[in-house]
């Protein structure tokens, strides 16, 4: 396989995980605000970053 091949395909890669994380985050804020998972969540990482903080 050429270098130009690995390249394009290395891009092609990356830019489509990019494109995930962004349509995540687009769904989350569109159906996950406010949610009990959100909630939930949100209070694991408040207990988290407790233990780092002291």
């Amino acid at each position: 396989m050429s270098t130009t091949v690995e390249a394009i395909l290395i891009t092609t890669l990356v830019l489509g995980i990019v494109a995930v994380i962004f349509g995540l985050i687009y769904a989350w804020e569109k159906w996950g605000k406010g949610t009990r998972l959100e909630q939930r969540i949100d209070r694991f990482f408040d207990r988290v970053s407790d233990m780092f903080d002291r």
